[in-house]
C-alpha cells in the first residue's frame, strides 16, 4: 500500500525596509530644506530691510545738506558776511546786536539786531506763512566771517566782554545760538522718514 504525501508550499514575502527608511530619509531632508529656505528668506529680508533703512537714512541727510548749502548761497548773494573784525566795530559794540546764531559749517555767524519793529515783522510773517513762531522764521540783518568752531566765537564774545567791562560802553549781553547740522528739526524729519520707511517694509509680505 502506496501513501502519498502532500506538499506544503510557503511564500515568504520580504518587506522591503530600505525603501520605507529612504522615503523617512527623503520626508525628513525635505522638510530641513524646507527651514533651511524659510531661514535664507528671513535673512535676505533682514538685508533688504537694514539697506533700505540705511538708505533712507542717508538719502534725508544728504537731501537736507543740500538744502542748506542752497540757502547758504542764496544768503550769500543777498546778504554778503563781512570780516568779523567789521562786524565788531561796527555792530558788536555799539550794541546793536540781538542774536548770533552761528553755523559751524559754513563757518558763518547771522546776526539779528535789535529792532522795534522785530515782533511786527515776524508776526506779519508767521501770519502769512501759517507756521509756528519759529526764532530762524526771518532771514539775518548781517552776517559775518569767523574761522573757527562755535566754542571759539563764544570765547571772542566773551573776551571783548572782559575788555569792555569797565569802559564807559561795555559790551551788552548777546544772546548765541549753534545752528548745527542736523538741527532738532531736521533729526525728528530724518527719524520721522526713516521710522515710515521700516513699517512700510514690514508690512509687505
Amino acid at each position: 500500500m502506496e501513501n502519498s504525501g502532500s506538499k506544503t508550499s510557503f511564500q515568504i514575502r520580504s518587506i522591503p525596509l530600505r525603501v520605507c527608511s529612504s522615503q523617512a530619509h527623503s520626508q525628513g531632508s525635505g522638510s530641513q530644506e524646507s527651514d533651511e529656505k524659510k531661514d535664507k528668506t528671513k535673512v535676505r529680508r533682514a538685508y533688504a530691510l537694514g539697506g533700505c533703512l540705511m538708505f533712507m537714512w542717508l538719502s534725508t541727510h544728504a537731501i537736507l545738506l543740500y538744502r542748506r548749502r542752497n540757502e547758504h548761497r542764496s544768503l550769500n548773494e543777498k546778504i554778503p558776511p563781512m570780516s568779523w573784525e567789521q562786524f565788531v566795530q561796527e555792530y558788536l559794540l555799539p550794541g546793536k546786536v540781538k542774536t548770533i546764531v552761528y553755523q559751524p559749517q559754513f563757518e558763518v555767524g547771522n546776526v539779528y539786531l535789535h529792532s522795534a519793529t522785530e515782533q511786527l515783522m515776524k508776526k506779519a510773517l508767521l501770519d502769512w506763512i501759517h507756521a509756528a513762531p519759529d526764532k530762524f522764521s526771518r532771514p539775518p540783518d548781517v552776517r559775518f566771517y569767523f574761522e573757527g568752531d562755535a566754542a571759539a566765537v563764544e570765547q571772542a564774545i566773551r573776551r571783548i566782554q572782559k575788555q569792555t567791562h569797565d569802559s564807559p560802553n561795555p559790551l551788552k549781553e548777546v544772546e548765541f545760538e549753534v545752528d548745527q547740522f542736523p538741527s532738532t528739526r531736521e533729526l525728528a524729519f530724518i527719524i520721522i522718514s526713516t521710522f515710515f520707511t521700516m513699517a512700510a517694509i514690514m508690512m509687505v509680505k
